[in-house]
């Protein structure tokens, strides 16, 4: 295969990853200004996310940073697509750092080591295997050649080089799970009693915060119960009481009792799902196992 035949597969390769993460609801286009690194783009997507962006918006010394959380552990890749290829080819710097005052350097990539799809160059810089060493938020930056990043997020060689276009992709990044507030029972003054061998429905009230509103959550994940991962919903009211006084309406939902699968050593039960906008949460409330004729504590 000739080498622009060759340039050709990948092109459409990248296309097809990039519509396919598009549909996924993960692809979105960068907001200027992220520059300083004291300023950089939040992203809120939870999961793996694909930015489309161009270096030279803000003129000679325009730099792009992205503030991402990742989870202790996460395994994470941090791509550069369609910088060399796209409407203006640009050879890009990427830089990893940490998200405390210093923004020290945890990883760095000029030249990526070998082409993937999205790519036709290795001018494409790509950083492989970054293992988080903490949960938090972790700074991503991209500059162009030979502008290369120094601790705290400035550059050397600041003269001006090229612009152009670039596809930054993160992946391996675990959702961070958002706690939320939860009433079982709500309206009952003491710790609500649950009587596991009952064929009747636990009311749970998923109560709003700042940044979380129950009219989005997606029913259909939830689950509820002793370790919070049992499929125990029978339905949800739409949001139309307010438990906590806030103003917000507040979503009530029923679940299952003996699918919740209460022990008498349970002090609280746990629900899990997550919004519309694929966001993770969690919530927990206390509760009493009433404890009934022949049933077995259980350790």
């Amino acid at each position: 295969m000739s080498k622009k035949n060759l340039a050709r597969l990948f092109v459409t390769m990248a296309a097809c990853l990039f519509a396919a993460m598009a549909q996924a609801g993960n692809a979105i286009t960068e907001s200027e200004p992220n520059n300083p690194i004291a300023g950089p783009e939040q992203l809120t997507t939870p999961a793996d996310v694909s930015i489309s962006a161009y270096l030279g918006n803000a003129g000679a010394d325009d730099l792009d940073y992205y503030l991402f959380y990742a989870n202790a552990g996460d395994v994470v890749t941090v791509d550069i697509d369609h910088g060399i290829g796209g409407q203006q080819s640009v050879d890009t710097v990427l830089a990893i750092f940490d998200n405390t005052s210093n923004h020290d350097i945890l990883r760095f990539d000029d030249d990526a080591p070998d082409l993937d799809p999205g790519s036709i160059s290795r001018l494409d810089a790509r950083i492989d295997d970054f293992v988080a060493p903490a949960s938090g938020y972790y700074v991503v930056g991209v500059s162009n050649y030979p502008r290369y990043f120094t601790n705290g997020g400035g550059v050397i060689n600041a003269s001006y080089p090229s612009q152009g276009d670039y596809t930054l992709v993160i992946s391996g990044v675990t959702a961070a799970v958002k706690q939320i507030p939860i009433l079982i029972k709500p309206g009952n003054n003491n710790v609500a009693p649950v009587n596991p061998r009952s064929h009747g429905k636990i009311p749970v009230a998923i109560l709003s915060e700042p940044g979380f509103k129950p009219a989005n959550v997606d029913t259909t994940h939830l689950t509820f119960g002793s370790s919070g991962y049992e499929a125990s919903l029978s339905k949800c009211n739409p949001p139309d009481v307010d438990f906590n006084g806030d103003g917000i309406p507040d979503m009530l939902c029923h679940f299952d009792v003996q699918e919740a699968k209460f022990k008498l050593t349970d002090a609280e039960g746990k629900l899990r799902g997550r919004t519309k906008g694929g966001t993770q949460f969690e919530g927990s409330g206390f509760l009493k196992v009433v404890p009934m004729k022949g049933l077995i504590r259980q350790h």
